[in-house]
């Protein structure tokens, strides 16, 4: 499992809706990374192959991570079963994380008309969740950089894809809406891991 496929769990996590301020989201085209920064809260500068540094490659060597349902994941897969359970949280994964229902739960709510502070904070939310976890069983754990792309690819599905994907995130729709709204590429070329082929 790859990282971009976080946001498709996202739709899950909510039950509440959530009222939002500010003009929504057209999603009319794709969200693309910035060329710099990053998602608030991440910093950095998003960039070709952002997660294959000499750094990050060094995280992943080390990356052993226990998911919710007791399964074990290591390297690239791990930071995804780590992103994909920061969503809910879960006591029992290795290590414990508390995740992101909230703010999970408010993009639920109020798609497809999300404003971009709501998406923000779900995609934030789930890119620190994602470098704190990994710091913690690999330090320093992924890069600035590296999880900014995660916070892209989380947002840029909540916008678009959070219909298609909410039963199945391997369904066939959820697997197109990814690829025709740029979430998958864009993830791909940002973080430089190794396609899982659906685009």
């Amino acid at each position: 499992m790859k990282l971009t496929n976080l946001i498709w769990v996202l739709a899950l996590a909510g039950a509440a809706a959530a009222c939002n301020s500010g003009p929504p989201i057209t999603n009319e085209k794709p969200i693309t990374p910035p060329p710099t920064g990053g998602s608030s809260g991440t910093g950095g500068t998003l960039g070709d192959g952002a997660c294959t540094t000499e750094e990050n490659q060094a995280v992943y060597d080390e990356l052993v991570y226990k998911d919710c349902d007791g399964v074990t994941h290591m390297g690239d897969d791990a930071s995804s079963a780590i992103g994909s359970d920061c969503i809910f949280g879960c006591a029992t994964s290795e290590p414990p994380l508390v995740g992101c229902g909230m703010e999970a739960a408010a993009v639920l709510g109020c798609f497809p008309n999300c404003t971009e502070d709501t998406i923000n904070k779900a995609a934030d939310c789930v890119a620190l969740c994602t470098q704190d976890a990994t710091a913690e069983v690999a330090p320093p754990g992924l890069s600035d950089e590296c999880v900014a792309c995660t916070g892209a690819t989380v947002a840029c599905g909540a916008a678009f894809c959070t219909d298609k994907c909410v039963s199945d995130t391997n369904a066939p729709a959820c697997i197109e809406c990814r690829c025709v709204n740029g979430c998958t590429p864009t993830f791909d070329t940002c973080s430089g891991l190794p396609s899982d082929g659906d685009c």
